[in-house]
Parts: C-alpha cells; structure tokens; sequence
C-alpha cells in the first residue's frame, strides 16, 4: 500500500492552519536581514517581513532552500515509512531550489536505494501559484488516490495556472534590479503601474496603467480575457501592504468578473523582496499549456 509524503518550500505561501491541516511538510527559505538570519515563516511573518521592506533602504539578501534540508526531507519520509514522496517547488528558472532538490535526490539514492519514489515538479511559478497546488495534492491523497492520480494532477494544474502581478511602486523594481533607475524615475513622475503575467517560469510586463485606481480594475479586465470556467473556479487574490486594493480585488473578481468565489493570501517574502511590499496579484486557472 501506498504511503505518500508531500512537501513545497515556504514561497509557496501556505498558511500554518493549512499545513498542519493537510500534513504537508514545508522547507524554509532563508533570509538575512542587518546580518541576522530568518526562516521563513518560522521565525518571521509576511507582517514583520512587510514592515521590513518598508523600512530599509537595501533589499534583504535571500537564499534556496539548502541542502541539508532536502536530504534530512527525504531521510525523515523515508524513516516514517513513506514509499513516494512528491515535492513542488518554486520556478526553477528564478532559483536554484528545483535543482538542488534533483541533485540531493540523486544523492539520497546512491546511498539508500530507489525504494521510496521521490517524484520532483518544477511548478514554473511562485506563490500561491504552486501553494494551491500543494493543497490539491494533499486533498487528493486524503481521498485515497494513488500517486500517479496525484502527480498527473498536480502537473496538468501547473500548466493551467496563471496570475497577474500588479505593482503601485516601482522603488523595489529599482532596488532589486528589474528595471533602471532612470525608467523608474519617469515612471514614477507619470504614475505608471505595470502590471505582469506570470506564466511558463516567465514574469513579463504586459500592461501599464496611470495612477493606483486604475490598477485594479484593469488586472480584473485582462483577467476576464484569460481565466476558463470562472463560475466553477476560485481566484486567489495574493497582497502585501495594499489594505484597500485587495477588498477592490476580490470585490470586482465576484461581482464584475463572476469567479465562483475569491480567497484573500498574504504574499511571503519572495514575491514582495523583488516587487516589493505595494504589490498585489491575482492567480487563476487559464486553458491549459502544452
């Protein structure tokens, strides 16, 4: 009989209740802050991380999940008797926590065998783009389902999932390097706000808006065009320090988009570090990719 372990990184932004709920098991991200180092959500909270970005001139240094911590994973499934184990992990493309968690694989069956399954997804995303995901896997395994069921539905949800980022400052697109100062200057001066599709492992600007109030509205309008089903779907309206605009968010995805219901999450570190905490976004399911 089948014992399946299942397990993400803290980017995937999980709440306590639905880890310990659904008996997922999370590997820390690191973070150092005025040389002091964090786990995410272990030592610190999306709140006090907020506030951090908020006040500090330099951006906090972060780090992938180490090494030793992917290998006491699998070690730790494999002494509770697990016979698969599943992991989603943070895009690859961004980090380097999908790879390392390949290689310590390799590692860990050179030394104890390929008894126990360690199947790994790169969920090409961040956030609650995969966290949802993770979820899912975990209410199947509840049901009985077998592995495979749970791996196959896993991967075809990744290449169904995508959201729009959008941001209401550009100073920590400065800071981290993801556009020059001289554009962040002039788009400040005219109150631009981008706003980006985050699909494929790819973070693109694909829409620019004047000033906040037209933010929200025009995230729900390109949202509209993408999501399938919305009716039979849940949209996940992701925030940091936005209070108002993601009421507004989750009010127009049900009311003017017709989603059949919108759950409100606190970004983690990862997305607000690099766009930083005026951010908000918002995670559907699109037709699927090939």
């Amino acid at each position: 009989m089948e014992k399946i372990c299942i397990f993400t990184d803290s980017s995937a932004d999980l709440s306590r209740e639905q880890i310990e709920r659904w008996n997922i098991d999370i590997l820390p991200i690191q973070i150092e802050i005025d040389g002091k180092t964090y786990r995410e959500y272990l030592d610190i909270s999306p709140e006090e991380y907020w506030q951090v970005l908020l006040d500090h001139d330099d951006i906090p240094t972060t780090s992938q999940v180490k090494i030793e911590d992917f290998l006491n994973q699998y070690k730790k499934a494999r002494e509770a008797g697990c016979t698969h184990c599943v992991g989603i992990l943070i895009n690859g493309k961004g980090s380097g926590t999908y790879q390392t968690a390949n290689i310590v694989r390799d590692m860990f069956y050179e030394e104890y065998g390929k008894d126990m399954v360690i199947e790994l997804i790169d969920s090409e995303s961040y956030t609650y783009m995969y966290g949802n995901i993770v979820v899912e896997g975990a209410k199947l395994r509840e049901e009985g389902k077998s592995f495979a069921e749970i791996v196959a539905v896993m991967r075809s949800r990744v290449k169904c999932t995508e959201a729009y980022l959008g941001v209401y400052s550009l100073k920590h697109l400065k800071k981290s390097g993801r556009i020059s100062g001289g554009a962040a200057f002039v788009g400040e001066a005219l109150g631009l706000r981008p706003i980006s599709l985050v699909r494929e492992g790819a973070v693109d600007v694909c829409a620019k808006v004047r000033g906040d109030k037209n933010l929200v509205p025009k995230m729900v309008e390109m949202t509209v065009q993408r999501a399938v089903d919305r009716e039979h779907q849940t949209a996940y309206v992701m925030y940091a320090a936005v209070p108002e605009e993601q009421i507004a968010l989750t009010e127009k995805l049900l009311k003017e988009a017709g989603f059949g219901s919108v759950e409100r999450r606190p970004f983690g570190i990862a997305v607000p570090t690099n766009a930083g905490p005026k951010s908000i976004a918002v995670v559907f399911r699109a037709a699927p990719r090939a």
